[in-house]
């Protein structure tokens, strides 16, 4: 019986901080590459691309899709990627998916060890194996786990949406996207967590990504989840992104390479100020 090849993939994402650039085979990450580009993802994103796909002895002809993060998140950031995502998959006449960013940080979040990675260890392309990412959420899974990714998007708000996950699924999305003042955001967690029988509660509810200036606004939900509360600061990495866009790809998603737009779940400050005056 002659066996179809598995399929290849690239999958890129520069909405936050953290440049992610994977080479996937089918769910397998063959290599994923995280750097904190400080949002200047225009310099060094197409070296990552090149590079990863030396490592990995694939040639351009070999993909059979690219994916994406479209937010939300940095409107600069999100342009680059999704910029790039088109212009190759038009290029090479491939498939193209678009992916939430906000998913991405949640599964990156629910794998992200305890301690910091090295800054050695985020430079170096690893294998979803390596040891090095093993301590984990993940590894004390319950049923149900909710998953609330943070970006920071100032001014006490924070892109962000709701997820539900467990250790054998990726993320599945419960509510939108959006961007919302961190402090009404708890207010709706908690009212909805409210909301339900005891038995559809979730056993824990992780706050993950950027977590550094919303801490206090997040312990505020502890008032009435207790001890369920986590919260754990981490970084989008390449090899969650990759999961996350080879799982679109597989499932069959193709959006039109010429309409894929960024999620930005609201006007930049420049577009706003336009329409103020036109």
């Amino acid at each position: 019986m002659n066996r179809q090849p598995r399929k290849r993939f690239l999958v890129l994402d520069t909405a936050t901080a953290a440049q992610a650039v994977a080479i996937m085979e089918e769910e397998q990450v063959l290599a994923a590459h995280s750097s904190n580009a400080d949002r200047n993802h225009s310099v060094g994103l197409m070296n990552s691309i090149t590079e990863l796909m030396a490592q990995t002895g694939t040639e351009r002809h070999q993909l059979d899709g690219i994916a994406v993060g479209i937010g939300p998140g940095s409107y600069t950031g999100i342009r680059i990627a999704v910029t790039t995502a088109k212009t190759l998959a038009w290029a090479l006449q491939l498939p193209v998916a678009g992916f939430s960013s906000l998913a991405a940080l949640a599964q990156s979040g629910y794998h992200a060890r305890e301690a910091a990675v090295s800054t050695d260890a985020q430079q170096t392309a690893e294998p979803v194996s390596s040891p090095a990412l093993q301590d984990t959420f993940a590894m004390t899974a319950t049923e149900r786990d909710w998953m609330i990714p943070l970006i920071d998007a100032r001014r006490a708000q924070v892109y962000t949406g709701l997820f539900q996950m467990n250790a054998e699924q990726l993320p599945q999305q419960i509510q939108d996207d959006r961007i919302i003042l961190m402090e009404e955001w708890m207010q709706r967690i908690g009212e909805y967590y409210e909301s339900l029988p005891d038995d559809q509660r979730p056993q824990r509810i992780l706050v993950v990504g950027e977590t550094a200036a919303h801490t206090e606004r997040a312990e505020q939900l502890r008032a009435i989840v207790g001890e369920r509360l986590h919260i754990r600061a981490c970084n989008l990495e390449a090899q969650y992104a990759g999961q996350i866009g080879a799982a679109c790809l597989l499932a069959g998603q193709n959006d039109p390479v010429h309409t894929l737009l960024p999620n930005y779940t609201q006007l930049s400050e420049a577009e706003a100020n336009l329409l103020r005056h036109s």
